[in-house]
């Protein structure tokens, strides 16, 4: 009796042990599915459309590319042979009796999900033809990402005006050596110097682009998570508890305005810095973040004797009901990231609102 009632529990814990196995398996398996649709829908960063590596800036425009549709139909976009949002080279001086201006930022100025002749810093030209400007934005840039930009590329050229734009996520990306998995460089303040560091940088993330634009999916995984932790523990810590690697990022942002308004200067250029509102900041009280760059950049501008042209409080003035049409949404184009980025509408708010600005301002004009 003793035996038979040691098998029969024998019997049972096998049968318990099996449909365990049974319901793991399924249940691995139905997450590798679902994980496995996720990745194979995820749309690739639209940046990596355009862009190659670079091993100062992380990635930069190909020059001579023209994309058709590339945020939706007839929302075409072109790159000039210089590595510019344009449908035209540039010469090293500006035409007689125009000024050139330089607008650098990320892809609110780059025109993210408008074609080539309605982004702002074009429209800027369109409004007044004395004006001739050149489109230095890039997608995912963040403030150390364009000054460096500018700062190599920018010298070919003879030019009048440089509007450096931002908005608050840029001063929140200047501070990692990552972005959406692609490798960036990362400035900070080293010896009261500022230097430039994770330079290469790093090129894997454009190795296997797939594994790149799925990463965050394939983290889902329990294995690659347990693998992660065993092979790099202190970059899973890391990523657990996510924390800015310059811990001085308002020492930074002043050494890359003091180096800008250098390099301007020697130009005979005016630097102008510039303040660009997104969704987020229409309402104060959501927008903390916000205010602390904008009062900083307000002070940091009157130290430097420079001109702020701070559009987040006319943003702030648009009646609610406009509110919506100024931004795109995640139904007009084919990206999902592009809710949040300004429609043809919100383009000709930015550049009228600059246009009324620059043209209040001594010596932006031409004399005639």
């Amino acid at each position: 009796m003793v035996q038979k009632s040691g098998k029969a529990v024998i019997f049972v814990f096998f049968n318990i042990a099996v449909v365990a196995a049974i319901l793991l398996l399924c249940e691995g398996a139905s997450s590798l599915i679902l994980i496995a649709q996720s990745a194979s829908f995820d749309a690739p960063v639209a940046e990596r459309i355009h862009t190659d590596y670079d091993e100062l800036l992380g990635w930069v425009n190909r020059p001579d590319v023209f994309i058709k549709d590339m945020y939706g139909p007839g929302l075409d976009l072109e790159i000039n042979g210089q590595g510019f949002r344009s449908h035209r080279d540039f010469a090293p001086t500006p035409p007689a009796g125009q000024q050139r201006i330089i607008c650098s930022g990320d892809s609110f100025t780059l025109g993210y999900g408008v074609d080539n002749y309605n982004n702002w810093c074009y429209l800027l030209d369109s409004i007044n033809p004395d004006w001739q400007t050149v489109n230095m934005g890039q997608g995912g840039y963040g403030v150390g990402q364009a000054y460096l930009w500018f700062k190599r590329d920018a010298g070919q050229f003879e030019y009048d005006v440089h509007l450096f734009t931002f908005i608050t996520r840029d001063f929140d990306r200047m501070q990692q050596t990552e972005f959406l998995g692609y490798g960036k460089p990362l400035l900070r303040i080293k010896n009261d110097q500022l230097v430039v560091d994770n330079v290469p940088v790093p090129r894997r993330a454009f190795f296997v682009p797939w594994l790149t634009q799925n990463s965050e999916t394939l983290k889902q995984i329990n294995v690659v998570r347990l693998l992660v932790r065993w092979v790099q523990p202190e970059q899973t810590a890391q990523a657990d508890n996510p924390r800015p690697l310059n811990r001085n990022p308002e020492q930074t942002v002043a050494a890359i305005v003091d180096d800008l308004q250098r390099i301007n200067n020697q130009k005979n250029s005016r630097l102008i810095l510039v303040y660009l509102p997104t969704w987020g900041d229409y309402d104060p009280a959501q927008a903390a973040d916000t205010e602390v760059w904008r009062s900083y950049i307000a002070r940091l501008a009157q130290e430097h004797n420079l001109i702020f042209l701070d559009l987040v409080e006319e943003f702030r003035r648009v009646p609610p009901d406009q509110l919506y049409t100024l931004f795109l949404h995640d139904n007009e184009v084919g990206f999902p990231a592009a809710a949040g980025h300004y429609s043809v509408r919100g383009n000709e708010f930015v550049a009228q609102q600059l246009y009324n600005k620059l043209s209040a301002l001594e010596d932006i004009n031409p004399a005639e």
